[in-house]
């Protein structure tokens, strides 16, 4: 109950963020993997993205912060770790979106998302080593995080290439 209650903090820091940077949303939806602001984050400043995304894994930092060493000590380990995690570099984490930004601002998008999908693959196997040296299935969940990681990216250099294509196409009649 009270992993639920830290997720929700840390979505609704990220939907308070988007709001008060004033980054435009058409819906919010609420997936396994946290809410899902449906955005074009390509027209976002750079700065904003990074304010975006940091802002669950510090609203979970500043909750770690108030509840240790209070009666309530295992909500804050249940927030730090949700941050720890929350960091590691595979889309859709927060890590991942941020390493995903940076990148963005030195290579082209094929580059960008080429990179991401080994970095998810990476950490995938990474993830299936612990569940078999521990036999920990938590970690089972972040390997499906880092499938989906790799499915977006790819649907999403498909789309750009079929967008870039259809409008060479169209100017060139």
């Amino acid at each position: 109950m009270l992993i639920l209650i830290a997720l929700a903090v840390h979505e609704a820091a990220h939907l308070i963020s988007a709001v008060i940077l004033n980054i435009q949303f058409a819906k919010f939806k609420i997936t396994l993997f946290g809410f899902n602001l449906n955005t074009d984050l390509e027209k976002v400043a750079f700065i904003k993205k990074l304010f975006l995304f940091l802002s669950g894994p510090a609203c979970n930092i500043c909750l770690f912060l108030i509840f240790k060493n209070t009666r309530y000590n295992h909500f804050a380990d249940i927030n730090l770790f949700l941050a720890i995690v929350n960091m590691i570099p595979i889309v859709p984490l927060d890590g991942g979106n941020i390493c995903k930004s940076v990148l963005e601002v030195f290579l082209d998008l094929k580059a960008v998302c080429r990179y991401m999908i080994m970095t998810n693959t990476f950490f995938i196997v990474c993830f299936l080593v612990i569940i078999h040296m521990y036999e920990n299935y938590l970690y089972l969940l972040l390997i499906l995080m880092g499938l989906k990681g790799i499915l977006e990216e790819n649907r999403y250099l498909i789309e750009k290439s079929i967008r870039k294509n259809y409008n060479l196409i169209k100017f060139n009649k």
